[in-house]
């Protein structure tokens, strides 16, 4: 194998042997089990479910709102053309 197909062989097992070894570093350093960590990470992500839906909730209204002044102003802009 010559030196130009080597270099990147090297990285990637470099890349590998790095992400093996920082999985084995969290798995012995993980504050609580398997079990826990994964009910915390469902309950994490409902949280951020519910928040998200309530901000999309709030900003539909608030698009809604604005349309609706839009509109209502352009209907006055075009009363005030017509006026002219």
């Amino acid at each position: 194998m010559n030196e130009r197909m080597k270099r990147p062989i090297n990285g990637l097992m470099m890349l590998l042997g790095g992400g093996m070894l920082g999985a084995g570093i969290g798995l012995l350093l993980a504050p609580c089990s398997g079990a826990k960590s994964r009910k915390k990470m469902i309950k994490m992500g409902r949280t951020v479910s519910d928040r998200s839906d309530r901000l999309m909730r709030d900003l539909s209204g608030r698009m809604e709102d604005l349309a609706d002044t839009m509109a209502s102003m352009s209907g006055k802009a075009s009363k005030m053309m017509h006026l002219r």
